[in-house]
């Protein structure tokens, strides 16, 4: 993952926890203690970020990563990346349906770059049918933040059910999706 991704997490924690448990966190973690934004960095370190944070904190990996889905929308992509939000969509359906050319846009930046790719059904006028693929296992919380975090900056509600895949034979994760204007 690219620098950004773990400077974000060097915020999230430090927002959420101050800076001497980011100390903490990356020292356990064997980490950095910032990163360079446009560089690549092996996913392990990530990954090691989440698990020492789940143990310092004693928080479950996946609510750790709910809630660091959440801050990069709200913290780190509607602030520092606002053109790429405003060009991928002006309502929640149509945004998550652009994210494959948002993150093909993305790769002209960062040539490595290994995005997910979602293949996006509409249901109905209140629902979706999200299909997610990744080469990174154990971030379907971290698409779950995101959703969330994308429906408060679209100014809708967002309820998320699973289905399953395994029984289903697909070689994805499938969200369905429940979103409605805020009132």
């Amino acid at each position: 993952m690219y620098g950004m991704v773990n400077q974000a997490v060097k915020g999230f924690v430090e927002d959420n926890h101050g800076p001497e448990m980011w100390h903490k966190i990356h020292t356990k973690a064997g980490a950095p203690e910032s990163f360079a934004v446009m560089s690549p960095y092996d996913d392990a370190i990530t990954f090691n970020l989440v698990g020492a944070a789940s143990e310092l904190l004693q928080v479950p990996a996946e609510k750790i990563l709910k809630g660091f889905g959440e801050y990069w929308v709200d913290k780190v992509a509607t602030v520092h990346y606002e053109s790429i939000m405003t060009r991928s969509g002006q309502n929640f359906v149509d945004f998550v349906k652009n994210l494959d050319h948002m993150h093909q846009r993305i790769r002209i930046t960062f040539p490595n770059y290994n995005p997910p790719s979602f293949r996006v059904k509409v249901v109905s006028a209140s629902e979706l049918q999200v299909d997610y693929y990744s080469e990174r296992a154990g971030l379907l919380p971290f698409v779950e933040g995101l959703f969330i975090a994308l429906g408060r900056y679209f100014q809708e509600g967002i309820k998320i059910e699973y289905a399953d895949t395994e029984k289903l034979g697909l070689p994805c994760k499938r969200l369905l999706i429940e979103h409605a204007p805020l009132t």
